[in-house]
């Protein structure tokens, strides 16, 4: 267990964190400069904290208030930097075993040749990084990172100069690797389909603060604030008041538009005359029927057709005011361009509640 405590003070920027992380992969996501990097320096001891603690399985790493503050060497953490930071006059044999030349050379020969293997690059151990693709030289970080068997492994945006088809087979091969290395990982990403498919707990950064930390389904189910829910990919928002609560049904009156009913969120102390900002994901918008609940007459004003799904804007409201934005999956419907006038669905299931009184927002896209 990885507990983290921490507050580090820069000219124009204040970072201050808390988390606690487990076996297995926790991607933290956010903006650049939302602190994501620098908190991945704390804990492996390359950036001095202001104040805090940092505990790693029972073992205190820092602790301000007591004056300890465990060298990077000892802590037993691995880094893989964005630019992989491979030595460039050392051969890929050269590279991995640089953390584990302490040991007698059979037992780090043993480690390296396993690594390689695990890792696909047994083939290219007399090589430098420059004879390297950046695929290979991330494989390589990977390993160099794995061999001195780190208790945490923490890895800065490993994927963000790749191409979809190496990125996709390293993803793979980071899965497979908790088969062998059994210790924290901690994955910093801009991509929230990135580090939804990674991993099973998430931490949203925003402004040097963490907005939101804890399982990826219950992040996406009830983001804590708009900041979330649009990293979340809740791109289509409705802003209104409260109108009724039926039950367990809540009405949403939008200006301009209709009413919408959603199921009244769990643990959420909610009441007629709040206003509130309803979300839903642009794959969950369809096509529908007119007489079908939270569905609303609008006009296509935009088709982009991708490889596996229709990508369509249509706006809304008593005076088209608004701009919504649909995933349509394929065949795209004949009548489905620029200018048809269609019925669209937002249902009740997918609605989820973004943001409340005091949070400014818009009724519409975030892409539109």
């Amino acid at each position: 267990m990885l507990e983290v405590n921490i507050k580090k003070k820069l000219p124009g920027f204040d970072l201050e964190v808390a988390f606690s992380a487990d076996s297995g992969i926790m991607a933290m996501l956010g903006p650049s400069g939302s602190g994501k990097t620098m908190t991945l320096q704390c804990v492996a001891g390359l950036t001095q904290v202001d104040e805090g603690y940092i505990n790693l399985n029972g073992e205190v790493l820092l602790d301000t208030s007591r004056k300890i503050d465990i060298r990077p060497q000892v802590r037993r953490v691995g880094f893989v930097f964005q630019n992989y930071a491979l030595f460039p006059h050392l051969t890929v044999r050269d590279n991995i075993a640089y953390g584990i030349r302490h040991l007698e050379k059979a037992e780090s020969d043993g480690i390296i040749t396993r690594l390689m293997e695990n890792m696909h690059i047994a083939s290219l151990g007399h090589r430098f990084p420059s004879q390297l693709s950046a695929g290979q030289q991330q494989r390589v970080a990977l390993a160099r990172a794995i061999a001195p068997e780190p208790r945490v492994l923490l890895l800065d945006e490993p994927f963000s100069a790749l191409d979809a088809v190496v990125k996709e087979s390293l993803e793979i091969e980071l899965l497979s690797l908790q088969q062998f290395y059994k210790g924290i990982i901690i994955l910093v990403t801009h991509n929230f389909a990135e580090g939804y498919r990674m991993s099973s707990k998430m931490a949203i950064y925003e402004s040097g603060r963490i907005a939101q930390c804890g399982d990826k389904g219950k992040i996406v189910g009830s983001p804590a604030n708009l900041t979330v829910a649009g990293l979340m990919g809740f791109k289509n928002l409705l802003v209104g008041t409260v109108s009724q609560i039926i039950g367990q049904d809540l009405y949403l009156e939008v200006p301009g538009l209709s009413l919408f009913k959603i199921r009244l969120p769990e643990q959420m102390q909610l009441a007629v005359g709040m206003r509130l900002t309803l979300g839903i994901r642009s794959e969950f918008v369809r096509v529908s029927a007119a007489a079908e609940e939270n569905s609303l007459p609008g006009v296509v004003s935009g088709v982009i057709n991708e490889v596996a799904s229709t990508r369509c804007f249509f706006s809304a409201g008593t005076n088209l005011q608004y701009t919504f934005e649909a995933f349509l999956p394929p065949p795209a419907d004949a009548s489905l361009k620029v200018g048809s006038r269609l019925n669209f669905c937002f249902p009740p299931e997918h609605l989820v509640v973004v943001g409340q009184a005091g949070e400014t927002a818009q009724t519409g896209s975030l892409a539109g």
